[in-house]
């Protein structure tokens, strides 16, 4: 019997992971799906969802959940092949694990980005074999699956619907909230002249989902460095507004 795949944020990404040493390893094919709608630009997003799989699934265990996580772009991320990544354990203790991790496209000494993120050192109770099956979005592409409407100019609100949830928890997948983030945060630059892309990414994760929806607002950050920044608070209205993740975007001209 062929086993059914629900559609999966993770599945999606169709992303193959393994150790050597100390070291861990992930390997994903560029998929169209990847791309900000009407470009052949990776999402951020998405980057940070490949980071967040293979640093959490460190040599010692399938460790869970994510405190916080940043990727920047060094150069452009690749339009065709594959996406590689390694990653470091620069900390392995009692109750933190930290990891460094380079997303390359076959030389790791050629990255064409650089995370760093921090997770609680907490083993899961699950086999390695099977745990991320390649399975389909169930949409067009990464931004329409998360199913985000605009209830007010600059404010999204997503469900916490099958697509996005975390099985491990049952609150919203991290890189979920990373590429919700990440929408908002271009929304609130269409009063720019020009066109900008997210250059680096800093998510930290604060409260679980209980139940949902979130709200995703951006506000810009004052700064005199070339490209804006922005600031995207992550809440869960039914739960006292409490915030669920805070997210500073950097931008750059394309």
């Amino acid at each position: 019997m062929t086993e059914v795949v629900t559609p999966s944020f993770v599945n999606g990404l169709g992303i193959s992971l393994w150790t050597e040493g100390d070291l861990a390893f992930a390997r994903a094919d560029v998929q169209a799906e990847f791309f900000k709608p009407g470009t052949d630009r990776v999402r951020l997003g998405v980057l940070a969802t490949l980071v967040d799989m293979v640093a959490g699934s460190p040599a010692h265990a399938i460790i869970n959940p994510t405190v916080d996580l940043r990727v920047t772009l060094l150069a452009p991320a690749p339009t065709t092949g594959a996406i590689e990544l390694v990653t470091h354990p620069v900390k392995a203790g009692r109750l933190l694990f930290v990891g460094e991790t380079l997303l390359h496209t076959g030389d790791p000494a050629e990255p064409f980005a650089r995370s760093v993120c921090t997770f609680m050192n907490k083993p899961l109770d699950s086999d390695r074999t099977g745990i991320f099956p390649v399975g389909h979005l169930g949409a067009p592409h990464y931004d329409a699956s998360l199913h985000a409407r605009e209830t007010e100019p600059g404010v999204f609100e997503m469900d916490n619907h099958e697509i996005v949830r975390n099985g491990a928890n049952g609150t919203v997948q991290g890189g979920a909230q990373a590429l919700l983030a990440e929408l908002t945060g271009d929304r609130a630059l269409d009063a720019f002249d020009g066109e900008f892309t997210a250059v680096d990414l800093e998510i930290r994760y604060l409260n679980r989902v209980k139940e949902g929806p979130v709200r995703a607002e951006a506000e810009l950050v004052p700064s005199m460095f070339d490209g804006p920044w922005v600031r995207v608070a992550t809440t869960e209205p039914p739960a006292d507004n409490r915030i669920v993740s805070l997210t500073t975007l950097q931008y750059r001209s394309v």
